[in-house]
């Protein structure tokens, strides 16, 4: 459980728009691009080794943009990042 303290700032819509495009853009670099794919390779499609090495790397990979933003590092970071957006600005057109 996070402590009041290690709360993020809240962020608009437009904000976590733009945070999540720089998480989007940071899977496309080349170095990034090469550690999904050798994670993948290792998991062998199968969905616990998918767990085991894919999940991880692309937690660290957003934990490295988000990070900018305040949130932490921890894991409780990513999981909070929805939290982060004011009441009702992160449903606005989010649908399929």
């Amino acid at each position: 459980m996070a402590s009041a303290s290690a709360q993020p700032a809240a962020l608009s819509a437009e904000q976590a728009k733009v945070v999540l495009a720089e998480v989007i853009q940071a899977f496309s670099a080349p170095e990034n691009a090469v550690r999904m794919d050798e994670a993948r390779d290792n998991a062998c499609n199968d969905m616990g080794k998918m767990l085991q090495f894919v999940l991880p790397v692309a937690t660290q990979i957003q934990q490295e943009v988000i990070k900018a933003y305040g949130f932490s590092c921890d894991g409780e970071g990513g999981s909070d990042g929805g939290r982060g957006v004011g009441p009702g600005e992160g449903t606005a057109s989010m649908g399929p």
